[in-house]
């Protein structure tokens, strides 16, 4: 059986390697987006020595402070406080009388000079009153931290009753109990003396008061009379003051505001009346219009009634008059413009009305004057001429108009003279304006304070002459105890502290690593998918002997597909081509692969040799090309340095042929870069380059370019519009994120295809960068229990096979005894890989 030479024999694809059609990527991604919490979590492990130090370091501090803390010890006694007067609520202010004083009042009272005078003054106290120099201040402060007053329980329905504990904390047990007792006694001895009738004392206090503020409002009253008499204001008949001038000048103002408006219409109306005398041929028809636009009637010969009558009597000419109607438009589009102008759009609805109109009472004047005409031939007066009387009329009512807008015009002016002369005599008055405002405020403000200590005398005087509050020990003061320092808390607080200080520093840590934590994000941050991970590799070379040669020992160690073929990192590789395989089929032509990465380290020429053999051992022929014309690491690793390469071939020195040079994997071929040149970036924009790729696609199946960094130099720029697709590799680190998505950026610039990312050198076991990268690692785990067992690692009998080489020309069998290490088949040698042995499938 012939097998497809085109054809790609593979396993299955690890777990991992396609994120779009693998489940285990969606749980992932859903386990690192399970929430801000878990992200937090996992900073704080990444980082968990900054925060297990500081939380040691807050313990020891913790139990430091425990030890200079010096003991403290307490006494404390519990007091109860009683009211013989019930609370009684004010219906008319909403005050509460009566019933026992808030305990915010008590505390005030206890810390008062008067307490702590009488309680230092307290035989309890004696032995201590050298201690705090004989001052009662001195103790005052003492005890203002060292006292505590606070409610134990209040009759909340009657307010009647308080029950408080009161307490002294100190270093020394005997002052702690004499403090307790004589302040117990001080309060008590403050309320006992409270319980005497202050009623007495507060009528006193208001009558005082009172007659106080009677003779300050006598003279008040009496001041605001004088000021009345004697001040230039008037008073209205509700007793307010008024400035006269201000109100003469309000008067004027409105009255101006009418002549103004007065103005504006006569002026209007004038300059109607003046455009209908210029554009009326005949005086007589014009002094008719002018007639019906003032709403006068002018007589202007003898004739007058008779032309009248036939006028009422003629149909036609009623008709004509009722047309003559339309003629006020134009008075509102002059009183339009002179308001807001021209370019008014109303003004401008009005002009084009109006030159429509204007030739419509041409015809109608024209019908009009002809109709006249021939009424007057009819009626003809002898010794009349009425169109002269007629336009003597039209200039007298003009010469009238005009001398009324003028007079107008005079009258406004008149009116702004005299407002000006009264605001300023209203300013003057405004001094006696204020004064009279503040006097009335004065008189209001002691009116209203009499009133409420009337209000309050008549409210004393409601009032028991008995009844006060009484205060009672329910326990005797107790003896001190040790209340301080506890250890337990301190160390509690420290730790917490400390603990709370790491986890701060450990989220800036990591919020300043900005780095890789999932592989979604990868995939986020460049547009692409993540073609698989590939983990730390580094095999031990197998030195060949005379009976059975390594032809893979002149190879670079990190060549995992070559010297392991049946390790993670080989078959990660393997799913790496197979990705690229499936991609390329969509791309018309597409065999030139483009292995970049973003900074130097990240592992790219041992991806790109990976790949390379990898995709040799499937039976592609494949060219390896070194394009690292700065740090050409290819061409080391497959010991080509003093080889022709392709300088050589971009120079002219060889032809591309004899550039390239064969390799132990007979399906794959290498161009070495050759000597480095001095300016690599022009030597790559030749177009000698794009030629090259074009005739090497022709000969191969597929090409590998190694190039270098994007982020230092612009070569891979530059080779990226040439290739079909760009594989990015990626070492997970600090700062990987902003220099990935810049990279990135440069070849979405530039036009590239970037097929994927590889996660190079990815370790989930012993990483400390926090990346959760996924799948080969459970491969691994289970690679020794999958191959099938053979007589060489016991199994039964009947289940021997022979090995079979797979590859893109077909299967071929295999002695058990030959050499697989140096074959071309995808896993189908046996290696050590974590001290297990692997046999082929």
């Amino acid at each position: 059986m012939q097998a497809n030479p085109d054809s790609d024999f593979e396993r299955p694809v690890v777990m991992g390697a396609y994120p779009a059609q693998n489940p285990g990527w969606q749980g992932d991604s859903a386990a690192a987006a399970g929430g801000d919490s878990a992200d937090l979590v996992a900073a704080i492990w990444r980082y968990r020595w900054a925060v297990i130090v500081p939380g040691i370091l807050g313990l020891l501090f913790g139990f430091l402070f425990y030890i200079k803390t010096p003991e403290t010890f307490q006494a404390s006694t519990r007091l109860m406080f009683e009211s013989d007067r019930p609370v009684v609520l004010d219906s008319m202010t909403g005050d509460v009388m009566g019933g026992v004083p808030s305990i915010d009042i008590l505390r005030s009272q206890l810390f008062s000079d008067s307490v702590t005078r009488n309680a230092f003054q307290h035989a309890a106290f004696e032995v201590f009153r050298g201690q705090f120099e004989n001052q009662p201040g001195v103790f005052g402060g003492t005890a203002s931290k060292s006292l505590k007053f606070n409610t134990d329980l209040q009759d909340v329905r009657s307010g009647s009753s308080l029950v408080a504990s009161m307490s002294f904390e100190h270093t020394d047990p005997e002052l702690c109990e004499a403090a307790v007792k004589a302040y117990s006694a001080a309060i008590q001895q403050l309320f006992a003396e409270k319980h005497k009738s202050s009623r007495s004392e507060l009528m006193r206090l208001i009558s005082v008061a009172t007659d106080q503020l009677q003779p300050k409002m006598t003279e008040l009253e009496q001041r605001y009379r004088d000021f009345r008499t004697t001040a230039p204001l008037v008073w209205n008949e509700k007793g307010e003051a008024v400035n006269p001038h201000r109100e003469r000048q309000l008067f004027l103002t409105e009255r101006r505001s009418e002549l103004y408006e007065l103005m504006r219409q006569k002026a209007t109306e004038l300059a109607a009346m003046t455009t209908i005398s210029k554009e009326a041929k005949d005086p007589e028809i014009g002094l008719s219009i002018i007639g019906q636009l003032t709403g006068k009637q002018f007589d202007i010969s003898s004739s007058a009634p008779l032309t009248q009558n036939m006028r009422e009597g003629d149909m036609r000419l009623a008709q004509i008059e009722l047309d003559q109607q339309l003629v006020p438009l134009m008075i509102e589009r002059n009183k339009y413009a002179a308001e807001f102008g021209d370019s008014h759009p109303t003004v401008k609805q009005l002009d084009a009305e109006l030159t429509m109109m204007k030739s419509e009472l041409k015809r109608l004047v024209t019908e009009q004057t002809e109709r006249i005409v021939e009424l007057m031939e009819e009626n003809k007066v002898d010794g009349v001429d009425p169109a002269k009387r007629a336009a003597e009329a039209v200039s007298v009512i003009l010469t009238a108009s005009n001398a009324e807008v003028n007079l107008l015009k005079q009258q406004i002016t008149d009116l702004e003279e005299q407002i000006a002369v009264e605001k300023g005599e209203a300013i003057k008055l405004a001094k006696f304006e204020q004064e009279n405002s503040a006097i009335l405020r004065e008189i209001e403000r002691n009116r209203e304070l009499i009133n409420q200590l009337e209000e309050q005398m008549a409210r004393v005087e409601l009032t028991d002459e008995e009844g006060g509050v009484r205060v009672s020990e329910l326990t005797a003061p107790s003896s001190a105890y040790r209340v301080g320092p506890n250890m337990v808390k301190m160390l509690g607080i420290g730790t917490f502290l400390g603990l709370a200080l790491g986890c701060g520093l450990a989220l800036l840590l990591e919020k300043n690593a900005n780095t890789f934590r999932d592989p979604e994000e990868i995939a986020t941050a460049v547009g692409a998918p993540i073609l698989t991970h590939v983990p730390f590799f580094k095999g031990k070379v197998r030195k060949g002997k005379p009976e059975s040669p390594n032809p893979f020992e002149q190879l670079d160690p990190h060549l995992a597909v070559v010297h392991a073929p049946s390790s993670v990192p080989a078959e990660s590789v393997r799913s790496c081509r197979t990705s690229l395989f499936f991609e390329l089929a969509r791309v018309p032509g597409g065999k030139i692969i483009q292995v970049t990465s973003p900074l130097p380290g990240d592992g790219k020429s041992t991806i790109a040799g990976n790949l390379a053999c990898s995709i040799a051992q499937s039976g592609k022929r494949t060219l390896l090309i070194d394009c690292d014309l700065r740090r050409p690491q290819i061409t080391d690793n497959f010991n080509g340095s003093e080889k022709l390469g392709l300088i050589d071939v971009l120079s002219g020195k060889c032809d591309h042929i004899e550039a390239i040079h064969d390799t132990p994997l007979a399906p794959l071929k290498l161009m070495p870069s050759g000597p480095i040149p001095a300016n690599p970036a022009e030597a790559l924009s030749l177009p000698e380059m794009s030629e090259l790729l074009e005739l090497l696609r022709e000969e191969y199946d597929y090409i590998v370019l190694d190039t270098p960094p994007l982020l230092v130099v612009t070569d891979p720029s530059i080779l990226a519009s040439m290739v079909d697709g760009v594989v990015m590799a990626l070492k997970i680190r600090r700062k990987s994120k902003p220099n990935t998505k810049e990279a990135a950026g440069i070849l979405r610039t530039v036009g590239a295809r970037l097929i994927g990312v590889v996660v190079n050198n990815s370790d989930e076991s012993g990483s400390s960068d926090g990346y959760k990268g996924y799948g080969y690692y459970r491969y691994g785990r289970h690679t020794s229990r999958y191959y099938r067992k053979t007589a060489d690692n016991g199994a039964k009998s009947g289940q021997l096979r022979t090995p079979v080489i797979v590859s893109g020309r077909g299967m071929t069998p295999v002695p058990r005894k030959a050499n697989l290490g140096a074959t071309t088949a995808v896993g189908s040698s046996p290696s050590k890989m974590n001290g297990r042995s692997a046999s082929s499938e």
